[in-house]
């Protein structure tokens, strides 16, 4: 499966123009992104105060009240950027519009702000994705995030961690019906850890029930520390509008 992926992503370096020294914004010349121009890169949504937990973006550091009153099963979590416009349009191309090239140009920006947790993590786990879902769209976007990661920083990849079984599509869902929809989303896969520190690589966290499910099971299974590092995470609704 592995040697697949890599095909396909060498497939799509090959075959697209991934940087095309024009900023996809304002059509000046680009940073070293190759496709995005300094200005317009640093005006990509960030959160600068989230909650350690969940990463939720609050107004101030800290852990938000969900957190403290129902921890999640994670440790920790990370998002690179926010789920907003121009990252949100470009991360649905590349998941619904099947854009790959989009989804190598989105992991580069993803690994431009890594977790300071990096140099603690012994192992990496892509957020696993429904058979019937990567038979629509021909790959699951987190393992080819992760695949990248994991050769930069030298750490293992465990694929056969965890198992995806088919569940109602989460998009529209509010957190409660996310929760229980995650509640048997996934199963365990082949693999027992000894009380080491994962990290699962993900493209969104939205409410953060997906993680919870997959960090409760993998804990079952012996791993000692679990984080989360997303791409993007969806910002509350009050502050949809800020960046």
């Amino acid at each position: 499966m592995k040697n697949m992926v890599y095909s396909v992503l060498k497939g799509v370096r090959q075959s697209t123009g991934l940087t095309s020294g024009t900023c996809e914004l304002c059509l000046q010349q680009a940073d070293a992104s190759g496709f995005l121009c300094a200005p317009c890169h640093q005006q990509l949504s960030v959160s600068h105060n989230a909650c350690s937990q969940c990463a939720e973006p609050m107004s101030e550091p800290g852990r938000c009240a969900r957190c403290q009153q129902t921890p999640p099963a994670f440790d920790y979590a990370y998002s690179s950027y926010l789920y907003q416009p121009p990252m949100s349009s470009w991360l649905l191309a590349a998941k619904d519009k099947t854009h790959l090239q989009w989804l190598l140009r989105l992991g580069w920006l993803m690994r431009q702000k890594p977790p300071h947790t990096m140099d603690q993590v012994d192992g990496l786990i892509f957020m696993p994705s429904a058979r019937k879902r990567r038979l629509v769209r021909g790959y699951n976007p987190a393992q080819l995030l992760a695949l990248p990661v994991a050769r930069q920083y030298r750490l293992p990849l465990y694929e056969d961690a965890l198992k995806k079984t088919s569940v109602a599509d989460q998009r529209g869902l509010s957190a409660s019906q996310r929760r229980h929809n995650q509640k048997r989303s996934f199963i365990s896969g082949q693999r027992t850890f000894d009380g080491e520190h994962l990290l699962i690589i993900d493209d969104v966290i939205t409410t953060g029930a997906t993680a919870d499910a997959a960090a409760r099971l993998l804990k079952q299974q012996g791993a000692g520390i679990v984080g989360v590092w997303s791409l993007c995470r969806t910002p509350a609704k009050s502050q949809s509008n800020n960046k």
